[in-house]
């Protein structure tokens, strides 16, 4: 009997934690107010800081810097785009609008294009270097009217590149991105 109260007491105990650590605030990375304000939720990456560069009107660039200036840095530019101002998420483009963003991607750079989707369902399109040392990765979704980039890159250009783990890094912090209303 003493055993099932104390398995019991335990089962509590692991579900009251779990619970705690689902209920704790998201930071908040960004706000941009236009045509309806909202903003950018996640929890920073373990070490990381939120630095504003510029939040304008229709333009928001910000940058998440670690203290280790081995680690790279995340940029965020969040900007107005008319080709885009139909659009509630990249979830709702068409194909066509896919492939052309796509277009844009491989016109500059050998890339890998694959795609994810945050836990609250916003397709993010993962745009990776074909190479040996990757310098950058970059997630780009939309969100009404607004093209969302934010680039995982290395600070230093002389780095060995950008490893398996730093990149699942920021799918981890990704993975959780919301926006929200403001």
């Amino acid at each position: 009997m003493n055993r099932i109260v104390a398995l019991i007491i335990c089962l509590a105990l692991a579900l009251g934690v779990a619970a705690a650590e689902t209920a704790a605030p998201k930071t908040q990375l960004g706000t941009l107010k236009v045509r309806g304000a909202f903003a950018l939720q996640c929890a920073l990456p373990k070490g990381y800081t939120l630095e504003t560069i510029e939040n304008e009107d229709s333009y928001c660039h910000a940058v998440l810097k670690s203290a280790d200036g081995t680690k790279p840095e995340l940029t965020i530019r969040i900007a107005f785009n008319e080709m885009a101002s139909g659009l509630e998420r990249l979830n709702d483009a068409s194909d066509e609008a896919i492939a052309n963003i796509e277009a844009t991607f491989r016109a500059e750079d050998t890339v890998d294009i694959s795609y994810m989707e945050t836990a609250h369902g916003t397709k993010i399109m993962v745009v990776k270097e074909v190479r040996d040392n990757v310098d950058f990765v970059d997630f780009y979704t939309i969100y009404k009217g607004y093209e969302v980039e934010i680039v995982l890159h290395q600070v230093n250009p002389g780095d060995a590149g950008i490893t398996d783990d730093q990149i699942q890094m920021a799918i981890d912090f990704l993975s959780d991105l919301d926006f929200i209303e403001a």
